[in-house]
């Protein structure tokens, strides 16, 4: 009988050990290799699944917009599928103070239980009040004087031309393909934009704004303007000498044309509140507003950040301010004359006073037919009408006065988070 050596048993034992190890420690690697490509697979597809739900939300925030484009100012939900997820967008609206909706938006986009969540807070329609000027034509030849500033939007259809060094601290846009200059060169911090598409005031419209309304009139009115009350006389109301009448509710007073037989009596408004406006409120006339004397609020927004005080003054024609109208005037309001323009009356003549002073705009105006204010000559040594100081009311790009038109889909928020 042969018989296996010792130490031939003792060499197969060790190298039976050996194969084990290995094999345990091939079984470890391998299981370690499965686990991490399997942990990166799944890593790989959350990636996947979190851009997908990050559209989603995108697309829940975009019908969110839309809905609030389309003058929709209500607390609501939306839902939606697309493909293998859904979104859930919650718009939130808050009357805030000033009359105006806060909006915000949060929306939510899910795919295979991962979700991504987008924020938009301070939604909400672009104003007409976001112009520090618009014009479309004008009546002359007219030019922007070297010192002129602008912290509002800017729009201007024809070529425009400046005297001098001007600034522009928010976007600008000219239908023209150039400008002129016959000194420094303006100065615009977001660029100007040439052979800009033609924008139009369309979107006015005066019977929304009637409707808005809390008082409506027929025919000349004459409002002044003390705190929260407006003294108004009214014909066709009875109201032959001036009555006490508060701010209606909703901050809109519409005064319109009427006809009577085969004529008509137009809607013209004389405005005066040397004493200051408290409140807000926005005046509208379906012929011209005519400035007879000094218009201020009573906290005014140069010194008193916090003043909610605000005032517009919409005409389907001019805004003009009469001869009787003081030195050195005021007007605290932002201007619109949707078929017209802001004037003054006999600005190319000299008064018995001499010059009319400086002439202070603090709102904005928009107009379609930009017209002149003042003639001037020799450097401004030699001027009729007034010189103009004209300030953009930095409140009404967040907080336009009651009922202010909104331009065409167009909206901006606050903020964005996603």
């Amino acid at each position: 009988m042969n018989r296996i050596p010792k130490v031939m048993n003792r060499r197969s034992g060790s190298t039976l050990v050996v194969v084990m190890m290995l094999t345990a420690l091939g079984t470890l690697a391998a299981g370690s290799v499965a686990f991490c490509i399997g942990s990166r697979v799944q890593q790989t597809y959350k990636q996947v699944f979190l851009e997908q739900a990050f559209y989603l939300a995108e697309a829940g925030a975009e019908r969110a917009a839309s809905d609030v484009a389309g003058g929709n100012e209500s607390t609501k939900t939306l839902t939606g599928t697309l493909g293998g997820g859904s979104y859930v967008t919650d718009i939130q609206c808050t009357l805030v103070t000033g009359g105006e909706v806060q909006i915000d938006v949060v929306s939510v986009g899910t795919v295979k239980n991962v979700s991504r969540t987008i924020t938009m807070h301070g939604l909400r329609s672009v104003s007409w009040a976001r112009y520090a000027l618009w014009y479309d034509s004008q009546s002359v030849a007219l030019s922007i004087a070297a010192g002129d500033s602008f912290r509002g939007r800017f729009y201007a259809k024809p070529q425009l031309s400046f005297l001098g060094a001007s600034h522009f601290y928010d976007k600008a846009w000219t239908g023209a393909a150039s400008y002129t200059s016959s000194g420094d060169a303006p100065i615009f911090d977001f660029g100007l934009v040439v052979n800009a598409p033609v924008e139009t005031m369309a979107s006015v419209d005066f019977a929304a704004l009637q409707a808005a309304s809390g008082l409506v009139l027929e025919g000349p009115t004459t409002i002044t303007i003390n705190n929260a009350t407006l003294s108004i006389t009214n014909a066709r109301k009875g109201w032959t000498t001036p009555t006490s009448q508060p701010i209606p509710a909703g901050g809109v007073v519409y005064v319109k044309n009427y006809t009577s037989g085969t004529t008509t009596t137009l809607g013209d408004i004389t405005v005066s509140g040397p004493n200051g406006l408290g409140g807000r409120l926005t005046l509208v006339s379906e012929n011209t507003i005519k400035v007879v004397d000094n218009i201020v609020y009573k906290n005014n927004p140069t010194n008193n950040p916090s003043s909610t005080d605000a005032l517009g003054l919409i005409a389907k024609q001019d805004v003009a301010v009469q001869t009787t109208a003081p030195k050195n005037l005021q007007i605290y309001a932002h201007l619109m004359c949707v078929n017209g323009g802001y004037t003054v009356i006999d600005y190319d003549k000299t008064v018995a006073s001499g010059n009319r002073g400086t002439m202070t705009v603090y709102g904005g105006i928009v107009n379609l037919i930009r017209k002149p204010v003042a003639t001037s000559s020799d450097g401004y040594k030699t001027w009729t009408g007034y010189m103009k100081n004209y300030v953009f009311d930095t409140r009404f790009s967040l907080n336009p006065p009651p009922s202010y038109p909104r331009l065409v889909d167009e909206l901006e928020w606050t903020a964005w988070e996603g």
